[in-house]
């Protein structure tokens, strides 16, 4: 495996401030707008303890180098039902397509497990295509529509709904 993911940490805030607020990444999440840094950063504050902020933000690095290349979320985490929203930047076209996404949700799996989450859900644009793939790859089943939407040319399009059960 060539991508190892680590918990975000304060120094990583400027990078992540540069993703959020890049208009091409806008189509695979919900931001209309961009972000300050002293919003990630107090993003990143919230994140030291999961079990009461409900979420958890990794960093994609490349195994050989540490260079930062994305990030993996887990996202209203529901530790009751034992499930949980999972979200993938993989931020630099160049970095895309390598199969650095299919490892990052193949590790995030693990953590969701040691938290001992069963059931990831993702919403995907329906026009993304590479997330489509990706998440279908990961064996991901359409489970139907999001009652979120995405904002695309002015126009509200619903999100797509997949599920992965990781215990059987």
């Amino acid at each position: 495996m060539s991508i190892s993911i680590r918990p975000i940490e304060l120094s990583d805030a400027a990078v992540v401030l540069q993703w959020e607020n890049d208009v091409e990444n806008w189509n695979s999440s919900n931001n209309d707008s961009p972000f300050q840094l002293w919003d990630i950063v107090r993003l990143i504050e919230s994140l030291a303890d999961i079990n009461k902020s409900k979420q958890g933000r990794w960093i994609i690095t490349e195994h050989s180098t540490g260079r930062r290349i994305g990030t993996i979320d887990l996202c209203a985490i529901d530790f009751e039902n034992h499930q949980a929203i999972v979200g993938i930047l993989i931020a630099d076209k160049i970095d895309r397509k390598k199969g650095y996404a299919s490892d990052a949700l193949g590790l995030i799996e693990l953590e969701a497990k040691k938290l001992g989450l069963e059931r990831l859900t993702c919403m995907i644009h329906p026009m993304n295509e590479p997330s489509l793939r990706l998440f279908q790859k990961r064996d991901f089943n359409k489970i139907g529509l999001s009652d979120d939407k995405y904002l695309s040319d002015g126009v509200y399009i619903e999100a797509l709904l997949f599920e992965k059960w990781l215990k059987k």
